[in-house]
């Protein structure tokens, strides 16, 4: 069952989602030392990024051991492109995070790359994440067609972090953001993701509202739907304005 958290606003949405995840992450830290929190890209988590990177700033936590790792790239793509992922974290959120606190080290910010062979550094991806001990909390948003990372309708909870064909709908959408992307892209699987400790679903925009009434109306997953997997997860919330 998902814990449904809707919001007036996309900007108190915002705010909220990121105190929640601020929530989570201060004690660890203060606590262990360490955090693992996967990161998703697109509109929906921007504002809420904003607010997380501003209570981050001011903690005076040692981030040294704070490591965030990407849901999916383009593929293939360069990470000097101004379309790839990669500089969309660089500039949005890596910088930012350093330029704030400057415990935090470049190198924890992980990301597939989409310019070595792809299954060769799906593997890296996957045995990257167990050898850091799993993903504390994975952001996710949600696609139109009910898309999470890049695993479109008929993805597989088993799957495993992977290239896959875009869905022509996602490709529409996503070029409205990035201009032209490749046919291809490499995610983390269904299966990748539910391992995360904790997992945040940001649901926003109008082009969300009609799948996203969908998953909420359903009691079991289906693969046409990606997103409602998470109804297998015992620790998500979804955070929406879409209610």
């Amino acid at each position: 069952m998902l814990n449904i958290k809707n919001y007036s606003s996309y900007h108190d949405l915002s705010l909220e989602a990121a105190q929640y995840i601020y929530g989570k992450i201060k004690p660890q830290i203060r606590d262990t030392g360490t955090y693992n929190l996967g990161l998703a890209t697109g509109n929906s988590p921007k504002e809420m990024y904003t607010h997380l990177l501003r209570l981050l700033s001011v903690s005076h936590l040692d981030l040294s051991n704070f490591h965030t790792f990407n849901l999916d790239e383009f593929y293939p793509v360069l990470q000097t492109e101004d379309r790839s992922f990669f500089q969309e974290m660089f500039h949005e959120f890596w910088q930012p995070l350093y330029d704030g606190n400057q415990t935090f080290n470049f190198a924890h910010g992980h990301i597939l790359n989409g310019e070595k062979n792809d299954i060769e550094e799906c593997t890296r991806y996957e045995k990257l994440i167990k050898e850091l001990g799993r993903i504390d909390l994975q952001i996710l948003g949600l696609g139109p067609n009910g898309h999470i990372g890049f695993n479109e309708p008929d993805s597989e909870v088993t799957s495993r972090t992977r290239k896959i064909t875009i869905a022509k709908s996602s490709k529409i959408a996503l070029e409205k953001t990035y201009g032209t992307i490749p046919e291809f892209g490499i995610t983390m699987g269904i299966g990748t993701i539910l391992e995360a400790r904790e997992i945040v679903l940001i649901a926003t925009g109008k082009s969300k509202k009609e799948v996203f009434q969908k998953l909420i109306k359903l009691e079991k997953p289906t693969p046409e739907i990606p997103a409602s997997f998470l109804l297998n997860h015992p620790n998500t919330s979804v955070h929406t304005d879409l209610i």
